[in-house]
């Protein structure tokens, strides 16, 4: 009872309040305030991807030049970035590493009846060493870990690309959204 009687003597205050904007006002100008934020926050988020796609166009470019790309268009539609030791003719190796032009680690093996076997090694684990095959010579550990190298910048590319499209989206939403006010 004494709630209902509370109640009934906060009804005149609540509906006294007329030079105050209305609860929906007040949320409306609220979220217009965050849309502000979030546009701004948008923008420097872009600007910083933007920073980061540059570099890492530069540094792909850099790691490039030390790789031979090898495609056959009749056969292939993908090529692969291959060590200048091995590149053309694969008849004298048995193994060796390249990276497919989308970012893909490949270990390449040849057995004696020239059946090629591949082999893709997961880049997300940094211990890329743990899937090679044992009795590996170091020179071409030094190679796997070079197209480890190229393959990650690929990658990392590919990732700084689509989160610069995704805020590129986000800022258009946001100035979309304000324009529309």
């Amino acid at each position: 009872m004494k709630r209902f009687l509370y109640i009934i003597a906060l009804l005149p205050l609540l509906f006294s309040c007329e030079n105050r904007p209305s609860l929906v006002e007040q949320r409306k100008a609220e979220i217009k305030q965050n849309d502000s934020l979030e546009l701004v926050r948008a923008r420097a988020d872009l600007a910083q991807a933007d920073s980061v796609t540059t570099f890492k166009e530069l540094e792909l470019a850099d790691l490039q030049k030390r790789f031979i790309f090898e495609k056959q268009e009749k056969f292939q539609t993908i090529g692969c970035y291959v060590l200048p030791s091995y590149a053309g003719s694969k008849a004298k190796f048995s193994f060796f590493p390249e990276v497919e032009e989308g970012g893909a680690l490949l270990l390449v093996s040849i057995d004696k009846k020239r059946n090629y076997t591949f082999k893709e090694i997961p880049l997300a684990d940094p211990n890329y060493e743990a899937y090679l095959p044992s009795g590996l010579s170091t020179s071409v550990k030094n190679d796997i870990a070079q197209c480890y190298t190229l393959a990650k910048a690929i990658q990392d590319l590919q990732a700084a690309r689509e989160l610069q499209e995704k805020l590129t989206l986000k800022v258009l939403f946001y100035e979309k959204k304000g324009e529309s006010r």
